[in-house]
């Protein structure tokens, strides 16, 4: 049994899934092995799925903080503390990026604005940041990858202990501290017995690195040049990934 784990947005979707990729998802399941999709996005990916008619074994959300399955259920569920009222303090650097925060909480998502503290049409009261116990990610968007890189590397320097701060192009994610894609994608391997020799994983961007390096790494054509270098091997889309493992399985 082999598993492929992959991005969404810019490696399995460039505009949405194509019809080669969702054909060849539906051989390597068949064929006995385990496919999912490991993304920065929230709880609600499974619907995006299941709309889009993309079959799947797995989906995990907030870079690798939830696992579900394909009925919808949440297997794994990682959380971090809101320590120091992180996401009232995170959201106050966000002044020098003039941005956002978000907060997901399992199913629900808040947003913060340090310019309009007492809320808004798009944004709650900071005030509110007390009452939140802890959360499954933070997220913020930036103008410029280079002030992503900044805002990533301040807030490991603060909040390090708390949350690892993720760059995904101009956007950083905050998930809680150990977690990323990598360390989702073992634990899923690990519960469900497939040896780390049999994992594969695809990306295009920074958030994709940890499990990339970690296990078989595959970054399709359009990645960027940090991920191109990590990875085993550069291919066209899902599908030609696809069609390298299944010969594999063929042809140990």
């Amino acid at each position: 049994m082999y598993i492929l784990a992959t991005d969404y947005d810019g490696t399995l979707s460039r505009g949405g899934v194509s019809q080669r990729n969702r054909e060849a998802i539906e051989r390597f399941r068949k064929a006995g092995n385990l496919f999912g999709v490991v993304t920065g996005r929230d709880y609600y990916m499974y619907n995006t799925l299941v709309d889009h008619g993309v079959e799947f074994d797995f989906i995990m959300p907030f870079n690798g903080g939830m696992t579900i399955n394909t009925e919808g259920r949440v297997t794994a569920d990682y959380r971090a503390p809101n320590a120091e009222n992180i996401i009232c303090e995170i959201s106050e650097m966000m002044r020098d990026y003039d941005s956002w925060l978000g907060c997901s909480v399992f199913k629900t998502h808040y947003t913060f604005h340090p310019h309009h503290p007492k809320g808004g049409r798009s944004c709650l009261p900071m005030d509110y940041t007390f009452a939140i116990h802890d959360f499954s990610m933070l997220n913020t968007g930036c103008s410029s990858k280079e002030a992503a890189a900044e805002c990533a590397a301040r807030v490991k320097e603060r909040f390090g202990h708390i949350v690892t701060p993720l760059q995904n192009g101009t956007a950083v994610d905050f998930p809680p501290r150990g977690i990323d894609k990598g360390e989702g994608v073992a634990r899923y391997a690990a519960a469900m017995g497939v040896p780390e020799d049999n994992v594969y994983c695809a990306g295009d961007e920074m958030n994709d690195i940890a499990m990339i390096s970690r296990f078989h790494g595959c970054a399709v054509a359009n990645a960027r040049k940090e991920i191109r270098e990590a990875a085993e091997g550069v291919y066209e889309d899902i599908a030609e990934i696809i069609e390298m493992i299944l010969e594999k399985s063929q042809n140990p």
